[in-house]
């Protein structure tokens, strides 16, 4: 882990042509940059909960986190310890759609997957999710293709739910 001095000279170093520098945590080391080609969307809430994430994971976990472009949507949305996330926001989501949200990372080929939710408790369907998927890949001998599952509590703290 850098130290803060560092930490900020990494961050001040981002092109300004090619990277938005949006948040750096003075404590933690921690900061966001975003792609200009990372889009941010505007339905369901999903963009609004991936600043959400990012900002809490530079705040509360001193990630450097970069929001990847996302000009061929086949790019993870963030990239930080040399491993690539995707973020989804579940509020509203059932077991189903949990699941399309796990294969949906697959896709993207994300090393792992962050899952956030700020009102109702998710925790069980995500771990039935999770469990049907990681069943349905283990069948197929694929399951080294499923990204490693962790999810985000609305205090910032991230758990890991399943891993390879």
């Amino acid at each position: 882990m850098l130290n803060l001095k560092e930490a900020l000279s990494k961050y001040n170093a981002y092109d300004a042509q090619v990277w938005t520098k949006e948040y750096f945590d003075e404590f933690s080391g921690g900061f966001n940059v975003y792609h200009i080609d990372h889009d941010f969307s505007e339905t369901g809430g999903g963009g609004e909960a991936e600043i959400k994430v990012g900002k809490m994971l530079a705040k509360y976990n001193g990630k450097q986190v970069e929001f990847l472009p996302e000009g061929n949507k086949k790019e993870p949305d963030m990239k930080f310890d040399g491993q690539t996330w995707e973020v989804k926001y579940i509020n509203n989501a059932n077991i189903k759609t949990i699941r399309g949200y796990i294969e949906h990372a697959r896709r993207k080929k994300a090393d792992n997957g962050i899952f956030y939710w700020d009102s109702t408790e998710k925790i069980d369907y995500l771990r039935t999710a999770v469990e049907s998927e990681v069943g349905k890949m283990r069948k197929l001998g694929r399951i080294s293709e499923v990204p490693d599952i962790y999810y985000m509590d609305n205090r910032g703290l991230l758990r890991l739910m399943w891993k390879k």
